[in-house]
């Protein structure tokens, strides 16, 4: 055109109309990229408004509904808000979400979160609907679900995994509230708080709210009473602590609150109360100890602190009864041995066969037998025997030596003295005198 080659080739142009006709297309492609421009402004300051709007409805619950459908109307975002949801509530530990040491980083980690909450629980992955706050030194992501309740659950498990798989150990608890009025989302939002406050979480599940509440009104009495003065009684301490670490375990897992943590303790402490009242043992000597006082104020703190303290007082509670336990102990082994004689008399049985069976050294063992019963290990095993080949030589034409044999001895010269020590005549001797 500027070199008048068009002229050549076609018929004269005025470059007039063709210079307007193409001022014509190129105002007409800037209009339109500017209108594009103005939309997608317009779409991002709605977004703004939006996730303002949802901002005052979570973390300003005292806005009436009337207001609500004011502001809605004034704002231009009727179509934006949807008569029902359900409001899932994500509880993050602050001390790990430090994902890196660039606050860039973190925000970038934040801002992944994010999408994956608007993308599972919005249909156009509304990010707007996703807010985000600190409360209780932990952190926060409220999500206004679109979907129903069960289509809520089953997206959230999904969410689990996301986050199990990319952000391990990051995600305490969750919360999915039952479908409500978007006016009544904050009050949701509330009663979630409220329960969050007072409730120990860290397996990193998703649940429903009311199933939550179902369970904390369904809990009753926590220990087992029985049980627990039953090994007090026993002195089984390996047992009573790994009782009361499954109860507690239990106690997390069912009432996860401090409430429950603090029943669980209040009932173990009038269980040792009881026990060492009945035992003599004085309460006081446990209750006023320092160690006692610190432990006791931090051990609905947390689990740990929980079982710091259990572990302090039920090891107190036996070292304050170990004593009569220790008596009542060795008498029971004692009645142990005195069984397990009675019924392998006719084995090789000693002192080191007894340890072995028993768990206590040879000493321990013929000294506790002594100190019970009067008499020495050997001598009891002894006579025992004698007194089972007294019975056959009265009632069996057995031969002698196999007899010897029988209640438990190698040879017939050994039986032989040892049956005329206790009795004053040889075997022979005893059966011809019958």
């Amino acid at each position: 055109m500027q070199n008048g080659a068009a002229n050549y080739l076609l018929k004269p142009i005025d470059m007039n109309k063709i210079n307007q006709a193409l001022l014509r297309v190129t105002e007409k492609i800037a209009w339109k990229q500017k209108t594009e421009e103005i939309r997608e402004y317009w779409k991002i300051g709605k977004r703004k408004i939006v996730r303002y709007f949802w901002t005052r409805v979570l973390l300003e619950p005292g806005v009436q509904k009337q207001g609500l459908e004011e502001e809605i109307k004034q704002q231009g975002i009727e179509e934006e808000i949807q008569e029902k949801y359900c409001v899932v509530i994500l509880h993050f530990a602050s001390d790990k979400m430090n994902f890196g040491k660039e606050k860039e980083q973190e925000s970038i980690y934040k801002f992944a979160m994010e999408n994956i909450l608007a993308e599972a629980f919005t249909e156009k992955i509304r990010m707007e609907n996703v807010i985000c706050w600190e409360e209780n030194k932990g952190t926060y992501l409220g999500i206004l679900s679109e979907f129903s309740e069960r289509e809520t659950k089953e997206r959230a498990a999904q969410v689990r995994n996301i986050f199990e798989k990319y952000f391990p150990d990051v995600l305490q608890i969750g919360y999915i509230s039952p479908s409500v009025p978007f006016y009544e989302a904050g009050l949701e939002k509330e009663k979630i708080m409220e329960y969050d406050k007072t409730h120990i979480y860290d397996e990193g599940e998703i649940k429903e709210f009311m199933a939550l509440l179902r369970e904390k009104e369904a809990s009753g009495h926590i220990l087992d009473e029985d049980y627990i003065l039953q090994c007090l009684n026993k002195g089984s301490r390996l047992s009573i602590m790994e009782y009361l670490q499954k109860t507690l375990q239990h106690v997390k897992q069912t009432m996860h609150s401090v409430e429950g943590f603090r029943n669980f303790q209040v009932e173990l402490t009038q269980l040792v109360s009881k026990y060492l009242h009945d035992k003599k043992e004085n309460m006081n000597s446990v209750i006023r100890d320092p160690i006692y006082l610190q432990l006791d104020m931090n051990a609905v703190k947390s689990e740990f602190s929980m079982v710091q303290w259990m572990t302090w007082l039920m090891n107190k509670v036996f070292d304050l009864t170990q004593e009569e336990r220790k008596e009542k102990t060795e008498k029971r082994i004692t009645d142990q041995v005195i069984d397990y004689i009675r019924e392998h008399y006719t084995e090789d049985i000693n002192r080191n066969t007894l340890s072995e069976r028993f768990h206590f050294s040879p000493e321990y063992i013929g000294k506790m037998f002594r100190k019970d019963t009067g008499t020495s290990l050997n001598d009891y095993i002894n006579s025992l025997r004698v007194e089972k080949a007294k019975h056959l030589l009265e009632n069996t034409n057995t031969k002698v030596i196999d007899i010897a044999l029988e209640v438990g001895f190698d040879t017939l010269p050994y039986f032989s003295s040892v049956f005329k020590k206790y009795t004053g005549v040889s075997p022979a001797e005893f059966r011809k005198k019958e």
